[in-house]
């Protein structure tokens, strides 16, 4: 009997040392299955942040260089539209710095979702001001169309009036009103009626000619005003459009280098 349960306790110790064995076997297997899976996944995840990274860097690359080509574009057409070309060349010319100015404001948009935050605004500035000059040129152009077009015509009133201003005579009588029997004996009552009739015709002329002309020299100073003011305008966007593409263009590089 003591045999038989000395043998079962052995059996039953050794039934035990199996089935630990087995299960730290088991255990072993499983915490290093799961050490491998998250090993894996964080390769995984290296590698799909790596990917963005990439992804990132390609897209915001072409988003920049796609806003410095329109950028450029719209550079292109105003330098041209400074040179004497025909209407027809430059309405041609200022439709494409029209288009070219509406894509700067679509890739500036792109930007703004790809960012950097610095590099979008930066973007927005340039696009902005490069937007608002195009909008001041076209208003200041018909402005000065329309103006100009007065002035001609003011000018053409006058060149027609060409008064005459037969005074010589009316002078001459002046000369000698203190001298009443001098006067006589140059001019009779008719002659003397008919020179005041023409000095008062002509002097009516003269003063319709002087207030044509304050009217034209009214006209010139306003849009050597409006000339004065779309100028200042034109040269603080300029500015800020430069000063924009500063900030663009260093901020690009390290948007490319480390994308966030």
């Amino acid at each position: 009997m003591t045999e038989f349960v000395t043998a079962l306790v052995a059996g039953l110790i050794g039934l035990i040392g199996t089935v630990t064995g087995a299960a730290a076997t088991a255990w072993a297997a499983k915490s290093g299955a799961k050490m491998n899976a998250k090993a894996m996944r964080g390769q995984v995840q290296d590698q799909a942040a790596s990917e963005h990274a990439h992804w990132l860097r390609q897209q915001r690359l072409a988003a920049y260089e796609g806003f410095l080509d329109a950028w450029d574009e719209c550079s292109r057409a105003r330098t041209e539209l400074t040179r004497s070309v025909g209407d027809s060349a430059r309405d041609a010319l200022r439709a494409e710095l029209s288009r070219s100015a509406s894509r700067m404001m679509e890739r500036a948009r792109r930007i703004s979702l790809l960012g950097p935050e610095e590099v979008s605004l930066a973007a927005e500035a340039i696009s902005k001001a490069t937007m608002d000059n195009i909008k001041k040129e076209d208003k200041y152009g018909q402005y000065i169309k329309v103006e100009l077009s007065k002035m001609r015509e003011q000018e053409r009133q006058m060149r027609e009036m060409s008064p005459n201003l037969q005074l010589a005579e009316f002078r001459e009588v002046l000369r000698h009103v203190d001298d009443l029997e001098r006067l006589q004996e140059l001019y009779s009552i008719d002659q003397l009626e008919r020179i005041l009739v023409q000095a008062e015709h002509s002097m009516s002329e003269a003063e319709e000619l002087r207030r044509k002309m304050e009217a034209f020299a009214n006209l010139g100073h306003e849009v050597n005003v409006a000339a004065k003011r779309f100028l200042e305008d034109f040269s603080r966007n300029i500015q800020i459009a430069e000063e924009s593409r500063v900030i663009f263009v260093q901020t690009i590089r390290n948007a490319i280098t480390h994308p966030s």
